[in-house]
């Protein structure tokens, strides 16, 4: 008899537990981290993380969406696609509740990994966030306009700026060389209330006729 009522008063514990949420009332929130192919001569690829695949046969200019990864720290590796040839491997640190994008940037032979912390909170509302990513390896640095008004000047490959809050709209958005009326790129982009957004120019000189210079425009969070 004291067994059975053992038994029951455990049965008992373990429904109230798991009805409050029982072990998990100190489990910490996962972060989000999505994977953007940025890299204009590199093959397709596989992405790794801690050893297991994630991410299949990705192509270039393609963006992933989020994984839910627990927060700390991980192991990533990019691989040509169905090979054990790596052509990143890194560790990251990823924050609990936070969101990143690991941009694969840069020609193959000097590919790395780029880490961009995602605001997804909500603009305000009738206004926007952007920035801008340079993920052109051999663009030189650039000046950003935004309906002819320079915004960003100087932009280096591999910069990540910070998020410019802008009326919600239509925009012309242009790279020129720096310091120079020479324009590389010309975009339209539309930008939602309360959304955040990210630029990033791609593509290469070098790459002209395959992958050419190029903006895409990458919703966050």
């Amino acid at each position: 008899m004291r067994r059975v009522i053992g038994i029951l008063i455990s049965l008992t514990v373990a429904t109230i537990m798991s009805a409050c949420g029982g072990g998990d009332i100190n489990s910490t929130p996962p972060a989000q981290l999505r994977v953007f192919h940025a890299s204009p001569d590199a093959p397709n690829v596989d992405v790794y993380v801690d050893g297991a695949k994630v991410l299949a046969n990705v192509p270039y200019s393609t963006l992933s969406p989020y994984l839910s990864l627990p927060a700390g720290k991980h192991h990533i590796q990019v691989n040509a696609a169905g090979t054990a040839t790596t052509v990143i491997d890194v560790s990251l640190t990823l924050g609990s509740s936070d969101a990143y994008t690991a941009i694969a940037a840069g020609f193959l032979a000097n590919i790395e990994a780029l880490l961009a912390a995602d605001d997804t909170s909500p603009a305000a509302s009738g206004q926007a966030r952007l920035r801008v990513i340079h993920a052109s390896p051999d663009a030189g640095p650039v000046d950003i306009l935004v309906n002819g008004q320079v915004v960003l000047s100087n932009v280096a490959f591999g910069t990540i700026s910070n998020y410019l809050t802008v009326p919600a709209g239509t925009y012309t958005v242009q790279v020129n060389a720096a310091g120079t009326s020479t324009t590389a790129i010309t975009a339209s982009v539309t930008l939602t209330s309360q959304s955040n957004y990210s630029a990033a120019a791609i593509g290469s000189l070098k790459t002209a006729g395959t992958h050419p210079l190029a903006l895409k425009l990458l919703t966050d969070g």
